[in-house]
């Protein structure tokens, strides 16, 4: 059901992802309450739902990816626990062992994103955000707290070069 299949089909079964349009009708209490502030306003809005046994959909995900120019910019990043508790037992424990909603989001992020630019950045100093980035293969850079995702082989020249362009944006 999502629109790149990239989920295994024991977590397809209850679980979908997509990029969403009207993020606050959907994500805007979560992202509000995770961060205090309202959402961003440019594209491009991820979400992983949960699609329960009554056939009801909740949300478990939201991450924003902004580009850039040549690079996206990951943030914003948060996942329900409400609709994680509400999960039937054995779906919890199959998707924490898979990686957990946000893993999933960002694979799909790679995949969805991956010809309109050079890397992926992130910037965060929470260990459990930065145990799941590095699941997907997030590195860190010599930069507190920004992490980059390369997805293709690029010089180490331009490489140096983006990660100064991303870290001169600050906290993202």
């Amino acid at each position: 059901m999502t629109d790149l299949q990239i989920l295994p089909a024991e977590l397809a079964s209850f679980l979908y992802l997509t990029e969403i349009d009207a993020p606050r009708l959907l994500a805007g209490e979560l992202f509000r309450r995770k961060f205090g502030d309202s959402m961003p306003e440019s594209p491009h809005h991820l979400v992983a739902m949960y699609r329960a046994p009554d056939g009801s959909s909740r949300l478990v995900c939201y991450s924003h990816m902004r580009p850039f120019g040549d690079i996206f910019l990951s943030g914003g990043s948060c996942t329900n626990g409400d609709t994680i508790r509400a999960m039937q037992p054995h779906e919890r424990e199959l998707l924490t062992s898979a990686g957990g909603p946000w893993h999933w989001v960002l694979k799909y992020a790679f995949r969805k994103f991956a010809d309109r630019c050079d890397a992926f950045f992130g910037y965060s100093g929470d260990a459990r955000a930065l145990a799941v980035c590095r699941g997907v293969d997030f590195l860190p850079t010599e930069h507190p707290h920004l992490i980059v995702h390369w997805h293709k082989p690029l010089h180490a020249v331009w490489q140096r070069a983006l990660i100064a362009k991303a870290n001169a944006i600050g906290p993202f």
